[in-house]
């Protein structure tokens, strides 16, 4: 059995596919199995996983009909083996003391089911140094302070991704990823947490997050970008059930995710010629004003404060 697998979605980026498997195989850490899973790519990036797998034995290439991130990680959550389960987006790259660092803060917290690492985010279209930083911070988190953190109570960024998260794989056993829809992440993160007693954190920045996708975060806004709410909505509703003494900053967070979208909508604009945008615009003012002094009270930088007071322009 595979100690660590990990598991790695691969849909039109033969650009960055190389660069990615490459700090993945080279990791220090090397009992994996690395399993690819082509969503139905029509550039070259399903060869050259095919490629991958003929130099590296470690490799599994599963291909499917494009289906989306969440369907191809269920895939390859099906057949993956090992006692450990981390996530790779493939244009993205790591630290290759990544998972050894990882599975020594296990080792060391073990009643830490999930251990996570810090995030790089760049612009650059050629691998950079990470995983630098001396003195790094290590945190263990109990199920209370992981769920605030999730929340943002201190106002921290917003870190929904999973792919800085290597996840012992009991806390797995029943979850599958939402399909069909943009804001997967946000529910896995979620749904880990829910499932988690103990988190241990390291500030250490062993991931490094490509922001190659403009088009999603700075494109006019669709029908799509709404399913970032109803994610929140339902959150929230789960809370209120399973952590009542939570429903207040549950609900504070959805307030917020309508007024990050409506942000997106005022800033990058959207088809005013749709008229459910159109009313999903009016609707989303008409939340953001009722519930402006919850939001006013969250802990954000003075630019999302000024953006706030613009929303309700």
């Amino acid at each position: 059995m595979a100690k660590i697998s990990i598991i790695i979605p691969v849909y039109n980026v033969e650009n960055y596919l190389n660069r990615s498997l490459k700090t993945v195989t080279q990791q220090t850490f090397s009992d994996l199995e690395i399993v690819l899973i082509d969503d139905g790519s029509t550039d070259r990036s399903g060869e050259l996983c095919d490629e991958w797998a003929k130099k590296d034995q470690r490799i599994r290439v599963l291909h499917q009909k494009n289906q989306g991130a969440g369907a191809a990680r269920n895939h390859g959550l099906q057949v993956a083996t090992g006692e450990y389960i981390g996530f790779v987006d493939s244009d993205d790259w790591i630290d290759i003391h990544m998972y050894e660092k990882l599975m020594d803060l296990l080792g060391r917290y073990p009643n830490a089911q999930i251990a996570m690492c810090g995030t790089q985010r760049t612009k650059g279209s050629d691998q950079e140094e990470i995983g630098k930083k001396k003195n790094a911070e290590v945190k263990v988190l109990d199920h209370d302070q992981m769920l605030r953190r999730f929340f943002r109570e201190d106002g921290g960024e917003s870190d929904f991704g999973i792919y800085t998260k290597l996840i012992r794989r009991d806390v797995l056993s029943e979850f599958h990823f939402v399909e069909g829809t943009i804001s997967e992440d946000v529910m896995a993160s979620y749904d880990f947490i829910s499932h988690c007693d103990h988190m241990v954190m390291t500030s250490e920045k062993l991931y490094s997050y490509f922001d190659n996708r403009s088009g999603v975060t700075k494109s006019r806004a669709s029908q799509k970008d709404f399913e970032y709410i109803r994610a929140f909505k339902k959150i929230a509703c789960d809370i209120k059930k399973k952590e009542p003494g939570l429903f207040e900053l549950a609900k504070v967070n959805y307030y917020r995710a309508n007024f990050t979208i409506l942000s997106k909508m005022k800033l990058y604009g959207f088809d005013r010629e749709d008229e459910k945008l159109l009313l999903e615009y009016k609707k989303l003012k008409r939340i953001v004003r009722k519930h402006f002094r919850e939001i006013w009270k969250i802990k954000m930088s003075f630019s999302r404060k000024l953006l706030l007071l613009y929303d309700c322009i």
